[in-house]
């Protein structure tokens, strides 16, 4: 098969991508999805599967010897992405596994806050998109058979607090909305929703947690492959681990040569600890981050780190049903024809007692909420994808690596602060120590759940030994590892990017720039970090941590 049937394949392959997760494509900007749901039952599930194989055997027939640079790369892309899919559906399973697969698809918060369409167009889009949410819920109890513990316990934050978004703030964010019949249809659609959650989170409570008792660990086997397909990694499990505690190391003593600047004789978790001194009050977490996005701006233009796009950041408090981490950002996607990040933060919530709310505001200080902001907008996540957007293709726009735009927000954090960021603050270095911590402990404990029989207790004391987590946060980060395994890709991207750009400084020696560095990672997408390293340095044998 000659290069000719590369595009019409890549086209297919779309299709059946955003048949099945309509929602991605509604978030790359292409409209048309906005008011559908994929279907769950598993006869879909199957038949999607069988769609991508027959497509993964023509893509693969596709004579690569006749492609160009981009189309070589979009087949990769789109390879990788297909058999990405099959590894989570067809091998890990967690279409019978994992509850949460099927809230995915009842996020309405684009739809709510995203202008491309008048109020009365998206809410159409919302109360269709709700009319389905019963079918979904129905495929998850008749799918779902003896999920592991951890899988429930996270899918019963979202299912639990869905409703009531439902009922209030999307209601609220509905109500200038005036035609009679429309408003009559989106509120039986949602009260229909709500209670066919709320039923589920119950029977999710009652029934199937205290019995859930299934695996969550992929293996060895499926975890290194993981690893390979969608980091471009392949290192025995041991090798990994060995790299994850040198970097443990590395930020241990990079934080307490930091320490004694901040609490002199006091030790790193003192010093840590003395960064809560700057706690902002429960009213002003959202001002700050929005603060914080102004000046990260001007210190991207003052340092010339990399060429800024046109855009604007939007900071939000996170609804409540989507409060398992502190912060996330949704992007805007290539078609979209407004450029606005929506970010958001957690605030305190007003269910706290005096002393939860005081301990909240002191881990997440003034220092972390700058270093989070420099994570999910500028120069990190928002930043990065202003420039991905641009990529030449499609493939290259939509098909984005983990590792790549966690690993490229993650290294952005140091980075920013060594180049100058609050004046190189010794209190920034600590948020930045005290979050690549986290990170690091994140890579282990992947590492761990996944492949070394660690349990979750196991997890849960690492995050507040080594990186100085309260009781609650740390729980819910082990619990993120079950179902979140990638989630090694903040550090071993980080890891990667920094050796790429000292392997690219010795090559380029005097002629090394950082500015054009950063736009020639962004150039081509988010492919995975060997596939950029080996084109930039062209070294096709480019292997990370040898």
């Amino acid at each position: 098969m000659d290069s000719s049937e590369l595009g019409p394949l890549s086209e297919e392959f779309f299709d059946a991508l955003f048949d099945f997760h309509p929602t991605e494509g509604a978030e790359a900007g292409l409209h048309a999805y906005d008011p559908l749901t994929g279907p769950r039952d598993a006869e879909a599930i199957a038949r999607y599967v069988a769609r991508l194989r027959e497509l993964g055997r023509r893509l693969e027939a596709v004579n690569g010897e006749t492609l160009g640079p981009d189309e070589r790369l979009d087949r990769e892309l789109i390879l990788r992405r297909l058999h990405g899919e099959l590894l989570w559906l067809d091998e890990a399973g967690v279409w019978h596994r994992d509850p949460r697969f099927y809230a995915a698809q009842l996020d309405l918060s684009l739809l709510i806050l995203s202008q491309h369409a008048p109020p009365e167009d998206r809410l159409r889009s919302i109360v269709r998109r709700l009319e389905s949410a019963p079918s979904l819920i129905e495929a998850a109890r008749a799918n779902v058979r003896n999920p592991p513990r951890p899988f429930v316990e996270a899918a019963l934050v979202g299912y639990r607090g869905l409703p009531a978004f439902l009922r209030g703030s999307l209601s609220e964010a509905l109500s200038p909305v005036g035609d009679p019949a429309l408003r009559s249809r989106f509120e039986a659609a949602r009260d229909a929703a709500a209670a066919a959650i709320e039923a589920y989170a119950a029977h999710l409570a009652d029934e199937v947690l205290p019995g859930a008792g299934g695996e969550y660990a992929l293996g060895s086997d499926l975890y290194r492959r993981m690893n390979v397909l969608l980091a471009g990694v392949d290192l025995p499990i041991a090798r990994l681990e060995e790299i994850g505690w040198a970097e443990v190391e590395r930020l241990q003593t990079l934080g307490e040569s930091r320490a004694d600047q901040v609490v002199p004789g006091g030790g790193l978790e003192a010093a840590l600890r003395a960064l809560g001194d700057d706690a902002p009050s429960p009213e002003a977490i959202v001002e700050t981050a929005s603060r914080d996005i102004d000046g990260l701006v001007r210190f991207m233009e003052g340092e010339g780190l990399a060429t800024l796009r046109p855009g604007s950041v939007e900071v939000r408090a996170i609804p409540a049903f989507r409060r398992t981490n502190f912060a996330y950002i949704m992007l805007p996607g290539p078609f979209e024809p407004e450029n606005t990040g929506f970010y958001f933060i957690h605030p305190a919530d007003e269910s706290w007692s005096e002393e939860e709310t005081r301990r909240f505001l002191r881990r997440h200080n003034r220092w972390t909420i700058l270093n989070t902001s420099a994570h999910e907008a500028y120069p990190g996540h928002y930043h990065h994808f202003t420039h991905i957007n641009r990529a030449p293709t499609k493939a290259q726009q939509l098909l984005w690596a983990y590792v790549t735009v966690e690993g490229w927000a993650h290294y952005s954090e140091e980075m920013a602060w060594r180049r100058g960021l609050a004046d190189s603050s010794p209190h920034l270095g600590l948020a930045v120590v005290q979050d690549a911590l986290l990170r690091a402990v994140r890579f282990l404990s992947s590492i761990g759940l996944h492949a070394q029989g660690m349990a979750v207790e196991e997890s849960e004391s690492l995050f507040r030994t080594i990186a100085f987590q309260d009781p609650f946060n740390a729980r819910q980060q082990a619990l993120r590892g079950t179902y979140d395994p990638e989630y090694l890709g903040y550090t071993l991207g980080k890891l990667m990017i920094l050796q790429l750009r000292e392997d690219l400084a010795r090559v380029r020696g005097a002629k090394f720039d950082l500015r054009t560095f950063h736009d020639e990672f962004m150039a081509r997408g988010a492919p995975p970090v060997p596939w950029i390293a080996r084109h930039m340095l062209s070294e096709p044998g480019w292997q990370p941590f040898r």
